[in-house]
């Protein structure tokens, strides 16, 4: 009796051990399961910081393709214009001296009407003294194009700054990014007071972009932030500088520039932008 008493309570007790280790193993599997999904939530969430990157660099290069055709159209317009004003001055010249031409003609067909219908000398004098003596027609000459007296007079050469940087605009335009960095970093040394000196940085910075330098254009920008600070560019500078740090990955660095945009150039253009991104950001 005692040996069959034992047995049923061990019995009972490697049934309750059995129950507990049953229920530990679904406990464990629902914690592994847990684990699995905050691993892909992790996962999503840096293919969303990645895929926002990507969409801040082609937002980038839309804004810059966007610029550049508008500087194409103006560029355009303003020579079409100039073309248009030194046409109409040599129109005008040539319709002048047509007139002129047409005038003299006039008169000499009248003296001679007068000689022939007189029939007399005193007749053809008469009318040779009411009118006055007709002078060989002359052809009329197109309006002089006055030559620049040497190559700096010209407003427009090669040699002038507007004409060395039309110059690197071209080559930047024709999509030679490397030739246009080339032009306008002699520029900016060798006129590094000039006016258009701080839209030659930034293209120099815009052309690392498209090149896909981030480095680069982030220093260039901050280049011209730094060594022109008055200038009118510096706020799309810093939008282009923080779409070079943020395709760096330095995310807390861009934010930064992108909130120092917004207070120091609140009314601006880039600031409406800087607005934008900084909500995509968050």
């Amino acid at each position: 009796m005692r040996l069959k008493s034992g047995g049923a309570l061990l019995a009972a007790a490697l049934a309750v051990s059995s129950g507990a280790i049953g229920q530990q193993q679904p406990a464990a599997g629902q914690n592994r399961g847990v684990i699995d999904l905050m691993n892909q939530v992790e996962a999503v969430n840096a293919e969303l910081k990645r895929l926002r990157g990507e969409l801040e660099v082609l937002s980038n290069a839309l804004n810059n393709a966007q610029r550049r055709q508008t500087d194409m159209y103006n560029d355009v317009d303003t020579r079409l214009r100039r073309l248009e004003g030194s046409g109409g001055e040599a129109a005008q010249q040539r319709d002048k001296s047509h007139a002129e031409l047409e005038a003299r003609v006039k008169r000499l067909e009248a003296a001679m009407a007068g000689r022939e219908a007189g029939g007399s000398a005193a007749t053809a004098a008469s009318a040779a003294a009411a009118v006055p003596a007709p002078t060989p027609p002359v052809a009329p000459t197109p309006p002089a194009v006055q030559a620049p007296a040497s190559p700096s007079a010209a407003p427009a050469g090669v040699n002038s700054p507007r004409g060395a940087y039309d110059a690197a605009l071209a080559t930047y335009r024709a999509g030679d990014y490397q030739g246009a960095i080339a032009a306008f970093d002699a520029f900016v040394k060798r006129h590094p007071r000039d006016a258009l000196a701080p839209n030659a940085q930034y293209w120099i910075g815009d052309a690392w972009f498209n090149l896909r330098d981030f480095r680069a254009a982030a220093n260039a920008q901050q280049a011209l932030i730094a060594g022109y600070p008055d200038s009118p560019k510096v706020p799309d500078a810093m939008l282009n500088l923080s779409s070079a740090q943020l395709a760096l990955g330095e995310a807390a660095a861009s934010r930064k520039t992108l909130e120092d945009v917004v207070a120091k150039f609140p009314q601006s253009d880039a600031a409406e932008k800087a607005r934008q991104r900084l909500t995509k950001l968050n």
